[in-house]
């Protein structure tokens, strides 16, 4: 209701018609998730333009509008009828390129996202528009191209990258996004391609004074805490554990790794082991730290999990310091949640190359906003839990990197980890503000492992092309 009030808010008569035509259409929506897409990298960019080639559906700029000024350009044939229904926004004739000189001026292109659906073909079957196209994004910050891959027709993935890279794109990612909203198949693939001046050194590692501190929250983490640990000391970021008083061997595992890496260790509270888990505490303890510590990044992460960049091979530490260089000071993450599929695993082991089985978590916080850039800033965490951190200045770069999340590591991991020492160590005052409800539906029986039937089988390069638009920005993860 909030999104119709504002599309209606801002032209009764223009909204309207766009809500009525969004409900009215039967129609099997092509690429469901391009403009959504594209209407979260614009905020982000903090752009005040789209600009859309093709033949955008009233639901396509319901997700636009009017959050942007619209810009749409369409075949000739579908000029008028555009005009006439959609008058909110400009259209041009895609095939009037003198037209684009004068609508698509460089000082609004630097604002502007850039929507080109099917674009192999119209870049084939018009060496002009395509010229224009590069010269938009000489300007522009992004564009989004999708064209039909091979089983509909169209060339493969690979022919798709190699012919957009010999024409002169900058590829930022590519992989596959759903051809409708049927089925959402994932048979369209999908380039994100940045602007042309635009350097981007994503091989060049972090300056060795760039100084990254995580702090990770710790309790009865003996089977991983070595593992979680040097997952980030392997990339030279420094790791201040604040261990809650486990009753396990947390505590001593962490504090020998001080002599030999990066790690410090404080037991938390300082007072001993308390009755209730204190959430609220330790992210206002974390607050303080962040202003007591020299670093130029921090991170706050749980030792069951793991952070990754969203760029294959490119380290955690050097992807903040790409961010960094890109003017932005803060991270969000998309959260995948791993599960058991037996009861093989041992402490000690890897967890990250262990569990392979995976979904997307639904969680009811829509934020991971785990790292920030230190300027001397103070932070809040704690109005949101911790999923979210605010502060003054802040600029929440327009990628999410990935969150994987390894809860349950067995079936007597979870029943012990849910049933004693987390429900039974809920703070009532936390909870009665709403914290501390995830594990409300799991019951006295609950199945922690899982069929492999049920999951899917994480590979890296297989994700990050499926999974395209969710992992980047979260889009459709709760299908």
């Amino acid at each position: 209701m909030r999104k119709f009030a504002e599309i209606i808010s801002r032209s009764p008569r223009h909204g309207f018609k766009l809500i009525l035509d969004s409900r009215s259409d039967t129609q099997t929506q092509p690429h469901p998730d391009v403009h959504p897409f594209a209407a979260y990298l614009g905020e982000r960019f903090e752009c005040t333009h789209l600009i859309t080639v093709g033949r955008p559906s009233a639901r396509d700029l319901m997700q636009l509008y009017p959050r942007f000024e619209i810009i749409g350009i369409v075949p000739g044939g579908d000029l008028k009828s555009y005009r006439d229904r959609y008058g909110f926004a400009t259209w041009l004739d895609e095939n009037l390129q003198c037209e684009f000189s004068r609508w698509l001026p460089e000082n609004l292109l630097k604002h502007a996202i850039i929507i080109c659906t099917d674009a192999m073909e119209r870049f084939e079957n018009s060496p002009q528009f395509l010229q224009s196209f590069k010269r938009w994004l000489d300007h522009a910050p992004l564009c989004i191209l999708t064209t039909p891959d091979q089983t509909l027709g169209g060339l493969d993935q690979t022919a798709v990258e190699q012919s957009l890279r010999a024409k002169g794109f900058k590829i930022e990612f590519i992989g596959l996004t759903a051809t409708d909203n049927a089925a959402y198949e994932k048979k369209s693939i999908m380039a994100v391609i940045r602007n042309h001046g635009e350097g981007k050194a994503t091989l060049a590692s972090a300056p060795d004074d760039f100084r990254v501190v995580a702090f990770m929250a710790a309790y009865n983490e003996e089977d991983i805490i070595v593992q979680s640990i040097r997952k980030w000391t392997d990339q030279g970021i420094h790791v201040h554990v604040l261990e809650n008083w486990s009753t396990d061997a947390t505590y001593d595992l962490a504090k020998q790794m001080e002599h030999e890496l990066p790690v410090t260790v404080e037991r938390f509270p300082t007072s001993g082991p308390s009755r209730y888990f204190d959430w609220e505490a330790m992210l206002a303890r974390i607050e303080v730290l962040s202003r007591e510590i020299e670093a130029h990044w921090f991170i706050r992460r749980g030792a069951d999990e793991v952070l990754c960049s969203p760029w294959p091979g490119l380290s955690y530490k050097d992807s903040l310091y790409l961010v960094d260089q890109a003017g932005f000071n803060c991270v969000d993450h998309t959260i995948v949640e791993f599960y058991p599929v037996d009861n093989g695993f041992k402490t000690g082991m890897d967890h990250e190359a262990y569990f392979k089985h995976f979904d997307f978590k639904h969680l009811s916080h829509p934020f991971q906003r785990k790292a920030w850039k230190n300027y001397g800033q103070s932070i809040s965490t704690i109005p949101s839990a911790g999923h979210d951190v605010i502060f003054a200045g802040r600029r929440v770069y327009p990628f999410k990197f990935l969150l994987k999340h390894y809860s349950f590591r067995s079936q007597k991991h979870g029943e012990t980890k849910v049933f004693r020492e987390r429900k039974a160590r809920w703070n009532p005052a936390e909870r009665a503000r709403g914290w501390h409800v995830h594990y409300d539906a799991v019951q006295e029986g609950h199945q922690f492992v899982h069929a492999t039937s049920e999951k899917e089988v994480f590979n890296e390069c297989d994700f990050n092309n499926a999974y395209l638009v969710e992992r980047l920005s979260g889009i459709g993860v709760d299908r």
